[in-house]
């Protein structure tokens, strides 16, 4: 008898006990023992069977791993290598100990029985490394919990997420395993050279890691001693230290260690100035185990952004503090940006930049009213006009100018009691949006805007604002998007910006613009970087083994 014709019979045999076992038994007795062989010793072959059933009955019960001459050996180790190469993988996932098993099985001989099994076993690896490789190992039904704890406690964290659908049974049906994860393995973000960095810090956690270096006040140049030594041996391992054409002393604090420092600080959002102080030990000595988990958290993230290739788009990376705008996949604009506090944390979310205001009106939320304005006027009776405050009967920009003389601002202090009125802050140098604002119309009322507190771009962390993102330099970016866009003229924009007139401009095409959450990241320069975990995020967003 053929083998696929075996198969055939032995696997309608085996499916049809998993689906109605007493019929299976009573009618198929010569199969009784395999299939009860079959059914033991693999509890997730068994929570698998209806997957099993649906897709062998969708193949005509054709195997995928199987032909007329055996076992298809290519496709079966495309599988397993891709599998050992994965080091996304935890290797003390049931993925990596299955494929190890399957790897010692293929070394032995076969019965009829042992064939479906790995057959069966092979298809149901197959589709836990693809889900892998789609969805990544990130707990969001606990993130999820974390989040609603936020918002119960009067945070509004949010983070929304965009799961690309794949049709994961068709995908196994395809022949060549190592084309399918390429088509399902996300391709932005610089995501294989994150997992490349990823491996080479595997590799220096198998060579041993580097050593904790012992707190001392700070290190810097001109200083000698073994604690030099021990800082250049760090960041040799890490790649930040580059030996010069002079020699010196392993001991010796020179140029060439103190640009390391300053290549190390810059890597980690930190100021560079050279000089090991306490915030750059604690930063050295950071272990190797926790940046390769905050790499694996930060390489799942990716999968769960959108994918879609555009010929522009706009990202916006949270702890990095900066803004990237790309065409046709090249960094063509990078800015400085302000994002949100801690207790207005900045949304995760991707939507479409549609228009731009000049000399915007800022329209205060009913959040800030209750929890900002009415405070302080409590405390001040001129803060309004001192910010150059009005309220307005409705939101109209034209409508009347109502005075608030006599109102009793303590009866807004509670959420029950609504504020009858709409304040806003019309053009001018004391507008908190500045002179341009980016909208891309969405539910968490966040947007691009212009700030007149340029003072703190200097800093180097940089969570001031409400939630929308502050930018350096707004006009720079208008600017950058106006090439693409034939009705904005930079003159126009100059001139009407110069005066407080408001006016709206109409992008031609939308620009996708993306707010994400990286702390791990691979930058244009094919740089590993580290940002801050502002929100905590990476605390309480967690990968689980599988």
């Amino acid at each position: 008898m053929k083998l696929q014709k075996a198969f055939f019979i032995l696997l309608l045999s085996t499916l049809s006990l998993f689906a109605t076992p007493n019929r299976a038994w009573n009618k198929q007795n010569i199969f009784v023992n395999v299939n009860r062989e079959l059914l033991n010793g693999d509890a997730h072959l068994l929570q698998n069977l209806t997957r099993l059933q649906n897709f062998y009955n969708s193949r005509q019960n054709r195997p995928i791993w199987l032909s007329n001459r055996g076992i298809k050996g290519k496709k079966v180790m495309q599988l397993l290598s891709s599998i050992q190469k994965d080091t996304t993988l935890d290797p003390r996932s049931h993925i990596n100990k299955k494929a190890k098993k399957l790897k010692k099985d293929l070394e032995r001989k076969h019965t009829n029985a042992s064939i479906i099994r790995l057959e069966l076993e092979l298809t149901t690896l197959y589709y836990d490394f693809l889900q892998h490789t789609i969805y990544g190992e990130i707990d969001w039904k606990s993130f999820d919990a974390y989040l609603a704890q936020n918002q119960a406690n009067g945070i509004d964290s949010n983070w929304v997420r965009y799961p690309l659908y794949f049709d994961i049974l068709s995908l196994m049906s395809q022949e060549n395993v190592i084309q399918t994860l390429n088509q399902v393995t996300p391709h932005g973000y610089n995501y294989k050279k994150l997992t490349s960095a990823l491996y080479r810090l595997y590799k220096i956690k198998w060579q041993g890691g580097w050593g904790r270096l012992p707190a001392v006040k700070s290190i810097k140049k001109g200083q000698s001693g073994s604690i030099v030594a021990k800082l250049r041996k760090r960041l040799s391992i890490s790649g930040d230290y580059r030996p010069c054409s002079t020699k010196v002393s392993n001991n010796y604090f020179g140029t060439c260690l103190e640009k390391a420092v300053m290549r190390f600080q810059k890597r980690h959002n930190s100021v560079a100035d050279g000089v090991v102080g306490r915030g750059t030990q604690q930063l050295l000595n950071i272990s190797v185990n926790s940046k390769i988990n905050k790499i694996l958290l930060n390489i799942d993230r990716i999968k769960w952004l959108p994918r879609n290739a555009t010929e522009r788009h706009i990202v916006v990376n949270i702890p990095e503090y900066m803004l990237h705008y790309y065409e046709y996949g090249r960094e063509k604009k990078t800015l400085r940006v302000i994002v949100g506090d801690t207790k207005h944390p900045t949304p995760i979310f991707s939507d479409t930049l549609s228009y731009i205001t000049l000399n915007p009106y800022w329209k205060l939320p009913p959040g800030i009213i209750r929890k900002e304005v009415v405070p302080a006027m409590l405390k001040d009776p001129n803060y309004m006009k001192k910010h150059g405050l009005e309220a307005h009967e409705t939101w109209e920009e034209n409508s009347s100018v109502v005075s608030l003389k006599g109102i009793n601002w303590s009866e807004y202090l509670s959420e029950e009691s609504k504020f009858p009125y709409r304040l806003m802050q019309p053009p001018g140098p004391k507008n908190a949006l500045g002179k341009i604002k980016f909208k891309f119309p969405n539910k968490f009322s966040v947007y691009l805007h212009d700030t007149p507190t340029k003072h703190l771009f200097k800093r180097k962390k940089r969570a001031f604002s409400h939630g929308c993102i502050r930018l350096s330099q707004p006009f720079s970016l208008l600017k950058s998007l106006s090439k693409n866009e034939p009705y904005i003229s930079s003159a126009e924009v100059k001139h009407i910006l110069s005066t407080k007139q408001k006016k709206e401009i109409d992008l031609t095409r939308d620009i996708p613009i993306h707010l994400v959450y990286l702390t791990a990241w691979v930058n244009a320069n094919n740089q590993l970087m580290f940002g801050d975990d502002i929100y905590k995020y990476d605390r309480y967003q967690r990968r689980v083994i599988r």
